[in-house]
C-alpha cells in the first residue's frame, strides 16, 4: 500500500467499508476469513482483526458464532445526480473509442446482486449481463469498466463487440435508443483486483464515475462503474454562469437554468 500518514489498519478498514458499501460482500454469505484478507490485502491478520473490530463497532458487519461475519445489509442508494446530455456523451464515448484499447476481462450473464437490479429498477436475481472491460491509452490502463444491462439486452451483445466499441453504439446497432443519462463522481481508494488492472497500489485513489442509462421510454439499459486513474485521466465539464433568484449559480453549458424551491 502507498505510504499515508494513516496508520494501515485505518486503511483497510477504508476500503473494506468502501467495498461494503458497494455491495461487494453478499449478506447471504460469510465475508471470507481474517487470513484470506489478510493474504487479499497483503497485510497482517492483526490488521485484518483491528479493521474488522472497526467496522463491526459501526454496524457494518454482524459477527455469527460459529458462522463467520457478514455484511449487515446493502448501504442505502445515493441520489441521482445531474443528467448528462447523452449526443455530448455519445460523442465522446467514440472519440475514446477510437483512441483507446479495450481488454474485455469478464463476460457473464449474473442474477442481479440487489443494488445492481434497484438501479436497473429490476426484481434482485432477474439475469442481467455483467461485463469488466480495461481500457488503455498507447499500453498504458487508466480506466477500470464494470457494465451490467438487462438480459434481454445483453443476449445480443458479443465478446468481439465489447472489445471493439463503446457500449453505447452497441446499443444503437441493436436499435436501442438511448436518451438520458444520471450520473455522479467521487472518489475511492483502489481496492487489489482492480489495483492490479490499473498498475497502482492497493489503497491509491481513483476517480469513481457511476452512470445510469435510460431509453427513450425511460427504462434503465446499462448502469456502470467506471474506476479512473487520476494521473491519466481527467473529467471536464464546461460550466456557464447564471443569473438566479437569491443567488447566481454555476450549471453545465446548455442546461436550463431553474429557479430553486
Amino acid at each position: 500500500m502507498p505510504d499515508s500518514p494513516l496508520p494501515l489498519y485505518h486503511k483497510v478498514y477504508l476500503l473494506l467499508k468502501q467495498r461494503l458499501q458497494a455491495g461487494g460482500f453478499p449478506a447471504d454469505a460469510a465475508m471470507p476469513g481474517e487470513n484470506a484478507l489478510a493474504a487479499e490485502y497483503g497485510v497482517s491478520r492483526l490488521t485484518i482483526r483491528r479493521s474488522l473490530e472497526a467496522l463491526e463497532s459501526e454496524g457494518l458487519i454482524e459477527r455469527r458464532q460459529g458462522r463467520g461475519t457478514f455484511a449487515a445489509g446493502n448501504a442505502p442508494l445515493s441520489a441521482p445526480q445531474q443528467s448528462s446530455d447523452i449526443d455530448a456523451l455519445m460523442a465522446h464515448l467514440a472519440r475514446m473509442g477510437m483512441q483507446t484499447q479495450v481488454r474485455l476481462l469478464e463476460l457473464e450473464t449474473v442474477a442481479a446482486p440487489p443494488q445492481v437490479a434497484a438501479r436497473l429498477e429490476l426484481e434482485p436475481g432477474t439475469p442481467v449481463q455483467r461485463s469488466v472491460r480495461v481500457r488503455s491509452y498507447q499500453g498504458l490502463p487508466f480506466s477500470h469498466l464494470t457494465t451490467y444491462v438487462p438480459g434481454d439486452i445483453g443476449q445480443g451483445i458479443r465478446r468481439k463487440d465489447l472489445s471493439s466499441k463503446p457500449l453505447l453504439a452497441i446499443f444503437r446497432d441493436q436499435g436501442v435508443r438511448v436518451a438520458r443519462a444520471e450520473q455522479s463522481i467521487s472518489a475511492v481508494l483502489a481496492e487489489p483486483a482492480v489495483a492490479g488492472h490499473l498498475e497502482v497500489s492497493v489503497g491509491s485513489a481513483l476517480l469513481s464515475l457511476h452512470r445510469l442509462v435510460r431509453d427513450e421510454s425511460d427504462r434503465p439499459v446499462e448502469w456502470l462503474h467506471a474506476l479512473y486513474r487520476p494521473d491519466r485521466y481527467e473529467y471536464r465539464m464546461d460550466m456557464q454562469a447564471h443569473d438566479m433568484p437569491g443567488e447566481p449559480a454555476w450549471l453545465p453549458a446548455g442546461a436550463p437554468a431553474r429557479a430553486r424551491a
